[in-house]
């Protein structure tokens, strides 16, 4: 279905150096580069496989790829630097756009590029620069009945009226981003710009430059080019995942921040910023301190403010509303008619632990309404391994089960995992369906002992 959609875009986009094209997963299913003397990746290295296997610098946020298919909204010239996975690094003007059947419904997304090179450097290209979109969220946007909830919300407004750096503790899927974007919108910063970057995406070697910038020759391939400090000047900088920085890297961090002046790699002078800090760590901050993930030093300069977002499992009210919310939003994104969900398949929702939060709720609608005709959903149209969860819950939650709590905490844990690797036998897809990133599901794998080649083996 795809490939009369290709045709249409290779027709439309002149001069260009690579195209990308993938299904509704992230699988790539077109794969076309012109310019194989910059960019050796053949269609051999990247038809059928996921675009984050690809080009593994990527993440679900930073792919722009991934972000449309999130959104169903295009992104125009954007300027991307990223390594893909024979080692070469690209730097790209990309522009990705949905792609709809005849219905508008979204089947996948397109990426055409054009390479930056030496040759190109004086052409007048558009960037797109990390200016504040118009679409930010704000507190407003926060969906809830919870009073904790509410009161956090209110909480909000009287955070954003202040400089003072914000600490986000959550985990995977509460909306972490969702808090630091509502508390910008409502800040005197919110014409500025908003600046994320997800920590444990950047490898070590990448970090200064990334968050310092570098000036031209500084080393073979350098380019001016502003780090993070003063990409956000005048607005607000999102670090997501602080806890997955490298120690080393949060020292150089902690001094920028308290003199609150850069210095590129190779540069001489010192660029001043004005710039608010909010990050966000996805464990408890006493742990992340206990465990030395986090500089102490540095957590007391990010900390002054913290907001905790409770778990979905703690605030199982707001789940019918949040529910009714993704039907609404899968609705006008699918064009579909789907009425609402009947109590009993509400029940399920009711009753499930959630590891994912929201995020993994916003997952599990979308994937029913992808089997389900209009009316409502049902039952039957929730996944086979959140009901399995359900029913070893039920199984487990006995008089006679004597079992310490953190013991059967993991083993419910690690049962869900297997399930979804018997659903979904690769990392990436099974990364997906649990909603969290593929280095958590990484890191149970080997907190559990799971060989994904031996339960496909076994099926």
């Amino acid at each position: 279905m795809l490939s009369k959609y290709i045709e249409k875009a290779m027709k439309l986009y002149k001069n260009i150096d690579g195209l990308v094209a993938v299904d509704r997963e992230g699988i790539i299913r077109y794969y076309f580069n012109y310019r194989p003397n910059i960019n050796p990746l053949s269609a051999e290295e990247a038809l059928n496989k996921h675009v984050l296997d690809v080009f593994p610098s990527l993440d679900e946020q930073t792919s722009t790829l991934l972000t449309v298919l999130r959104t169903g909204e295009p992104i125009l010239n954007y300027f991307q630097e990223y390594d893909n996975c024979v080692g070469v690094r690209i730097k790209a003007i990309n522009t990705t756009m949905p792609l709809t059947d005849a219905n508008g419904q979204l089947i996948g997304a397109i990426d055409v590029s054009v390479y930056i090179t030496n040759e190109r450097n004086r052409l007048s290209i558009v960037m797109n620069k990390p200016a504040n979109p118009a679409n930010l969220f704000t507190v407003s946007d926060i969906i809830t009945r919870d009073e904790h909830m509410i009161q956090l919300k209110e909480n909000l407004i009287k955070i954003a009226s202040t400089s003072s750096s914000v600490l986000i503790y959550g985990e995977t899927g509460t909306g972490k981003e969702l808090f630091a974007q509502s508390i910008h919108s409502a800040s005197q910063r919110k014409d500025g710009p908003f600046i994320v970057q997800n920590c444990s995406a950047i490898p070590n070697t990448l970090l200064e430059s990334i968050f310092f910038g570098t000036v031209k020759g500084s080393y073979t391939g350098a380019e001016n080019r502003k780090g993070l400090f003063e990409l956000a000047d005048s607005g607000t900088l999102f670090l997501d995942e602080i806890n997955s920085m490298d120690i080393n890297m949060q020292s150089k961090i902690l001094r920028v921040l308290e003199e609150k002046k850069v210095k590129r790699i190779g540069g001489q002078k010192d660029i001043s910023f004005d710039v608010r800090i909010i990050s966000a760590v996805n464990e408890k901050p006493e742990v992340v301190l206990n465990q030395g993930k986090v500089r102490t030093d540095l957590y007391y300069r990010l900390s002054p403010v913290q907001i905790t977002i409770p778990p979905l499992r703690e605030r199982k009210g707001d789940i019918p509303i949040l529910t009714d919310y993704f039907i609404n939003y899968f609705n006008k994104m699918m064009h579909r008619n789907v009425l609402g969900i009947t109590e009993d398949a509400l029940e399920v929702l009711r009753n499930y632990s959630w590891a994912g939060n929201v995020r993994e709720l916003k997952n599990i609608i979308e994937g029913c309404f992808n089997i389900v005709d209009d009316g409502f959903l049902t039952r039957e149209n929730i996944p086979a391994y959140l009901l399995s969860s359900i029913k070893y819950y039920e199984n487990t939650s006995t008089d006679d089960d004597l079992q310490p709590l953190d013991q059967r905490v993991k083993a419910f844990e690690k049962d869900i995992i297997i399930k979804t690797l018997q659903q979904h036998p690769t990392l990436s897809s099974a990364a997906r369906a649990l909603s969290i990133t593929r280095q958590n599901l990484r890191y149970k794998l080997e907190k559990y002992e799971i060989e994904i080649q031996k339960i496909i083996d076994e099926q």
